[in-house]
């Protein structure tokens, strides 16, 4: 039975999760909503709604985040929810810069700047075959962007930066919050306000005033149903992200996020018709045998 619910996390967070990549592509750059920030505040906000309705109505109870104060909130969640609502929004500003093909093939150097940040912390020591899979990614994943295309800096760079911010909160929660685990729809009770308030505070300084000169309301209230969609996919990827970890380990999620990687690039070349070169295709290969030397 375990191993049957783990499965069918692991497919439900797949097709989700792919689902949103290409959702989030189209509506950041075909549908004319040029707001990355706003767009994934919709998924955090639909998981802070859902999850706060079913423990107001007293369908999940409150078990480790009971006794949480607002001074242990403000030095243990917030800073984990600042460096995820970065890595958020940078990771969606990258779809106006690069292909959707490109963004997962620069995913696979993850294992990469993860490595750099444990260890730079001191949570982590890192051993031979580490390294030498960490120094095999790098040069597939180098070698992929030099076949890229249309290849922009400012994408690459804004994707490295998210890539940096999800390996400093994975050391963050790692640091600050230790052997403690929320359940499933506490999890994102406790941590989805925290990211929501920040990436607010981004849209107030970043997005807004384009927001309201171009009416990007209306853009909602033209198709609400995909914006709905959205930010209904975002609630089911944090929550089955959380499902997959707890129901199998951070290692098979990780693998199982190469290979649903690895899906979507092919979706986005046989279905989008998305360009990839034999380089850009040699260079992946790389990456994905130095993922496996890695772990």
């Amino acid at each position: 039975k375990h191993l049957i619910m783990a499965l069918v996390y692991i497919v439900g967070w797949g097709c989700a999760s792919s689902g949103l990549i290409f959702l989030n592509n189209h509506l950041l750059t075909e549908d004319g909503f040029h707001y990355p920030m706003t767009l994934c505040s919709m998924g955090l906000a639909a998981s802070w709604t859902i999850s706060s309705v079913m423990v107001n109505a007293g369908y999940v109870k409150l078990d480790k985040s009971r006794d949480i104060s607002p001074r242990w909130y403000c030095t243990h969640i917030l800073p984990i929810g600042a460096f995820a609502a970065i890595s958020l929004a940078l990771g969606n500003y990258t779809y106006l810069y690069l292909s959707v093909s490109f963004i997962q093939m620069l995913k696979a150097a993850v294992p990469c700047v993860t490595m750099i940040v444990l260890v730079a912390t001191a949570l982590e020591k890192p051993h031979r075959m580490t390294v030498l899979g960490v120094l095999i990614l790098t040069f597939g994943t180098a070698l992929a962007a030099y076949g890229e295309i249309a290849f922009q800096w400012i994408g690459v760079i804004m994707m490295f930066s998210s890539e940096f911010s999800e390996a400093f909160r994975m050391a963050v929660l790692q640091y600050l919050l230790g052997n403690l685990r929320f359940d499933l729809i506490e999890g994102l009770y406790v941590m989805a306000p925290a990211s929501f308030a920040f990436l607010v505070l981004g849209i107030m300084l970043f997005e807004f005033q384009t927001f309201q000169e171009e009416d990007g309301f209306a853009k909602i209230t033209g198709r609400p149903h995909k914006y709905l969609a959205a930010a209904f996919l975002g609630f089911c990827v944090n929550l089955l992200t959380l499902a997959v970890i707890k129901s199998t380990s951070s290692l098979t999620f990780k693998v199982v996020g190469q290979v649903k990687n690895t899906v979507v690039i092919l979706v986005s070349v046989v279905v989008f018709g998305s360009e990839i070169t034999f380089l850009q295709v040699v260079g992946y290969s790389i990456s994905m045998v130095g993922f496996a030397v890695y772990q």
